[in-house]
């Protein structure tokens, strides 16, 4: 009878759960993003820094949930953030250290690896809310996007993100921003998690 109980048990589990199991194959979508692969060596700009951490978790919800199967919307799915190219260092140096990349630069082999670990993991502890602000050691994942061929564009159509996530647009022509943020707004309806797309531009209007 025991062991019954603890079978039906452990089935209900894995029912209540699945829909969190299923995320922990999700992987970065290389077809859609591309990562920030460099580590930025400019300094982080002290007014910019501040600005940006509050951007990006304003309304970016932080994925905690009563039951496992619920699947919180974030309160802001997607924001859109115009700059000028003269700041693309001090968002590059953000976005390394959103990201999560500074983590492994300061572990060891071993400690990388359990961060890692700990990171796919982490949909799995519905209950466990998201650090928010610049103190967060939650990390997002990340794309720098210089070039938007139709094969890209038709990706983050179909991208589904598997945590928040920044993205980068730079020297795209106008036409090809505007269809990317197209896409992403179309990613941003199917989502739980947030989107936030910041845009250097040559040249901002007065």
């Amino acid at each position: 009878m025991l062991g019954a109980a603890l079978a039906g048990l452990a089935g209900l589990s894995l029912v209540a759960l699945w829909p969190r199991l299923s995320r922990l194959r999700r992987r970065y979508d290389d077809a859609a993003l591309s990562p920030l692969r460099l580590q930025p060596g400019d300094s982080p700009d002290p007014a910019l820094t501040p600005r940006l951490h509050a951007w990006v978790h304003d309304g970016a919800g932080n994925g905690a949930s009563i039951l496992p199967w619920q699947l919180p919307r974030p309160p802001k799915p997607l924001t859109t953030l115009h700059l000028p190219a003269s700041q693309a260092p001090a968002v590059r140096h953000f976005g390394y250290r959103l990201a999560g990349y500074h983590q492994l630069d300061d572990r060891s082999r071993l400690g990388g690896l359990a961060y890692r670990v700990g990171v796919q993991f982490r949909p799995v502890l519905w209950f466990v809310p998201s650090e928010t602000g610049a103190n967060s050691n939650t990390p997002w994942d990340d794309a720098w996007l210089e070039e938007v061929d139709d094969a890209r564009l038709a990706s983050l159509r179909a991208w589904q993100p598997r945590r928040p996530t920044l993205i980068v647009l730079q020297h795209l022509p106008a036409p090809r921003a505007s269809a990317t943020l197209e896409a992403l707004t179309g990613a941003a309806v199917r989502t739980e998690h947030a989107i936030r797309v910041i845009v250097l531009e040559e040249d901002l209007p007065a």
